[in-house]
């Protein structure tokens, strides 16, 4: 099914302070499939970043985890022990028969946030070796309070030495004419600057969503509120994400122009940070 981005209606008043249900809207846009058909695969540079700082047996915590794409493949290739959260129910539910069909059940523990599950996992003394937030999955949780919140959360979820990974939108690339018809309102402190709603659309529907872009300097600000010390910030990619997880030749192409150009160029921010000790 063919999909588009559209600029909100004229009559919406939507407001970073208008609660946009990113569970509804999340439900829709993985059963319909199209979040597949965007995004069937990981992120190249996401992924071997994970790799790198994951330990075999290691345990990783993919928070906005979907359907799986990231951690399914790390319990697979590291043996990890997986705690997968997910707002969506449809995602739980599409992540919970990909683990069990690739038989990796028993390593993958799936919960929503907040539940007794989650409360339970990311209280364990040995805390996690990695925290995930990957692609966008930050930008989604409207307001800066709230998104500190979790990352203190996560911040105390790992263990000392271990690590959180970012994926952000950059907001020099993403959403510039939607920026701009938003800021009289972030001007009238409506939003927040950096906040945008838009809209997905296909013949499965209409997924309102809200997004914060972020800038390299409000993630070096964020991460250091949140007890962070970031280690690495370069692009995650430097064409669309969709067309880096749909061909593999772009993918390689990709992330050598990652490796060359500077990080304020791409199209997403990777951010590797670790607990300030």
């Amino acid at each position: 099914m063919a999909m588009k981005k559209t600029a909100p209606r004229a009559d919406a008043k939507p407001g970073a302070s208008e609660k946009v249900d990113i569970g509804k809207s999340y439900d829709t846009y993985f059963a319909s499939g199209l979040y597949r058909s965007r995004y069937p695969r990981p992120n190249r540079r996401t992924l071997r970043t994970l790799e790198q700082l994951l330990p075999i047996e290691g345990r990783l915590l993919d928070y906005g985890a979907g359907e799986g794409r990231y951690c399914l493949s790390l319990a697979k290739s590291h043996a990890a022990h997986v705690v997968a959260v997910d707002i969506s129910t449809t995602a739980r539910f599409t992540l919970a028969n990909r683990a069990r069909d690739m038989n990796l059940a028993d390593r993958v523990v799936i919960c929503e946030p907040g539940d007794a599950t989650y409360r339970a996992e990311i209280s364990d003394d040995g805390g996690f070796n990695v925290a995930l937030l990957g692609f966008g999955v930050l930008g989604h949780v409207a307001g800066r309070s709230r998104r500190l919140a979790l990352l203190l959360e996560l911040r105390d979820a790992l263990s000392p030495h271990g690590h959180l990974v970012l994926g952000l939108p950059n907001a020099m690339r993403r959403f510039r004419a939607e920026q701009a018809r938003y800021a009289p309102r972030v001007h009238t402190g409506e939003f927040e600057e950096g906040d945008i709603q838009y809209e997905r659309v296909s013949d499965a529907g209409t997924v309102p969503l809200f997004y914060h872009l972020f800038r390299r300097g409000e993630i070096y600000a964020d991460l250091d509120e949140a007890g962070y010390v970031v280690e690495r910030l370069t692009s995650e990619s430097m064409l669309p994400e969709t067309v880096v997880t749909n061909s593999k030749a772009l993918a390689l192409i990709d992330d050598l122009a990652c490796s060359a150009l500077p990080a304020d160029r791409g199209y997403g921010y990777l951010v590797i940070a670790r607990p300030r000790n």
